[in-house]
């Protein structure tokens, strides 16, 4: 998902351009003047095409329909207050008493389950995947989540990945699968948690 924005970001902004080249170029650069219907000049119909793609342009950067537009910004992927809810629910079971940066890291890795193809396509069933979270395990995912974890949870949703890009996260004292886990390459560490891809 994150590339797929990028690309059509990428796209966009080149169409933006090859459509105000005209339009800049016009105002340097004297031209003949061609009339269109009802005596619309060229440089008069580049103007309003540009300003009408600069205005679809913002209508859709700006305005958002999720959970958080005010907060969304470049979010991961759109959300809704029930995503958000279950984030921070799994934020808390799993990382409580673990550093800010790491409550967040261990959100990013539930979202970048969701993006990954060998995971379920939404963070609910990311969550509730059999065996992957012990805080599903052992019932802490029904704990009612404090502000810091839905504030971790808003960050990891408005793209910020502490994990730098990691699938799984494990605390070496306590896993289950340590031998499994010590296969995959770590990214990085934060407090208690080991993450890895």
């Amino acid at each position: 998902m994150k590339l797929k924005q990028r690309i059509i970001r990428i796209i966009s902004l080149t169409l933006l351009c090859l459509l105000l080249a005209p339009l800049i170029s016009s105002v340097f650069v004297p031209s003949y003047n061609i009339v269109y219907a009802d005596g619309i000049s060229e440089r008069r119909a580049y103007q309003g095409l540009a300003l009408t793609l600069l205005a679809l342009y913002a209508i859709d950067r700006f305005s958002g329909d999720s959970a958080e537009a005010g907060e969304a910004g470049d979010a991961v992927l759109d959300y809704t207050s029930n995503d958000l809810e279950w984030l921070a629910r799994a934020v808390h079971g799993e990382a409580r008493g673990e550093p800010y940066e790491g409550q967040v890291a261990v959100a990013a890795v539930i979202l970048n389950r969701v993006q990954d193809d060998e995971f379920p396509g939404d963070i609910y069933d990311v969550i509730y995947q059999q065996g992957q979270f012990s805080a599903v395990d052992d019932g802490q995912i029904n704990l009612t989540p404090n502000e810091t974890s839905y504030q971790a949870a808003k960050e990891a949703l408005n793209g910020r990945d502490p994990s730098l890009g990691a699938l799984y996260f494990y605390n070496p004292r306590t896993a289950r699968t340590l031998w499994w886990l010590t296969t995959r390459e770590t990214t990085v560490q934060i407090g208690d948690h080991v993450f890895a891809k």
